[in-house]
């Protein structure tokens, strides 16, 4: 049952991302609909911290005295966000969801081999490393087989392939603020507060982008158009995810949380394109792309538990 929460943990990215692309609409910028996002998942963030720890308000003083890259998980978290909301309409759900797979198996290695962020070493074996390119051969199979047919993506040709490059790295982004936040976690003694600081972070980054960029502080400035009232959920679900990653991972294991997160996203990220939401095209997938996403499935449990 804890497996399936962990993947129920993983569902919520493509639909945070489909929710947040519907948010942009009425707001008209990605970073000013990021920044409402991230208002609203630090509130609903620092609630559940209350609840939990009996602290609404991390330990800032303990955070200073850490290294200066500890605060680059709000950064990183900006990027991700902000990315997926660019790249759902142009590449559709599923290319969102697994390119930054491929980026998070990437940087994991890299932290593992070299302990980046203070990460434990973790001796990366052969079959770590096939794992690995399992990975990048189901996300080929994805990417090249059928694109001839494909109708989801607006993006195209060399256009196409530097967003899908873009995915890759905010996936290593993400990787990387999963290591600096558990390193901030430690330190401070719960990954509650971390979490906190990583969205406050965010919040500040936004802040400051929606008032000096023209587009952003014109949206800003305007308002946000009527829309369902669903679109304000993205920032809620951000909090639950990051609130259900540090509730599970203590129990499950780091390793088996992340395989389940990322086999939730996958599988979420699937269903919501065949669904036809963020206006992808609506039907059942072809052959090889379920075969792909397998492919990336087995390859990122060989990474992680291998």
């Amino acid at each position: 049952m804890l497996v399936i929460a962990a993947m129920l943990v993983g569902a919520i990215v493509p639909i945070q991302t489909a929710i947040n692309t519907r948010f942009r609409e009425s707001i008209g910028s990605p970073i000013v609909a990021g920044f409402y996002s991230f208002i609203i998942g630090l509130a609903v963030s620092a609630v559940i911290a209350f609840i939990l720890t009996g602290h609404l308000i991390p330990d800032v003083a303990t955070a200073a005295q850490q290294p200066w890259w500890v605060w680059l998980g709000g950064f990183m978290g900006v990027s991700f966000i902000v990315g997926n909301i660019l790249l759902f309409p142009r590449i559709g759900s599923v290319e969102t969801v697994i390119l930054p797979i491929l980026g998070q198996v990437t940087m994991g290695l890299l932290c593992d081999v070299t302990g980046l962020f203070h990460s434990p070493h973790v001796a990366v074996g052969p079959l770590r490393i096939l794992g690995a390119a399992v990975v990048l051969a189901g996300i080929a199979l994805v990417l090249e087989i059928g694109r001839r047919n494909s109708t989801h993506a607006t993006a195209s040709g060399l256009q196409l392939w530097l967003w899908r490059l873009f995915g890759v790295l905010i996936g290593m982004g993400s990787a990387t603020q999963t290591a600096v936040n558990g390193y901030l976690g430690r330190a401070l003694e719960s990954p509650m507060p971390a979490s906190e600081i990583s969205l406050a972070v965010g919040v500040l980054l936004l802040a400051v982008l929606s008032l000096i960029l023209r587009a952003p502080r014109r949206a800003l400035l305007t308002g946000i158009a009527p829309g369902p009232w669903w679109m304000w959920g993205g920032g809620v679900l951000g909090a639950l995810f990051v609130v259900g990653g540090a509730t599970l991972s203590p129990i499950l294991g780091t390793g088996t949380t992340v395989i389940g997160s990322l086999v939730g996203s996958i599988i979420c990220g699937q269903v919501v394109e065949s669904l036809g939401w963020g206006n992808a095209h609506r039907g059942l997938p072809p052959v090889h792309r379920v075969v792909g996403l397998a492919l990336v499935i087995i390859g990122v449990v060989m990474v992680r538990s291998l």
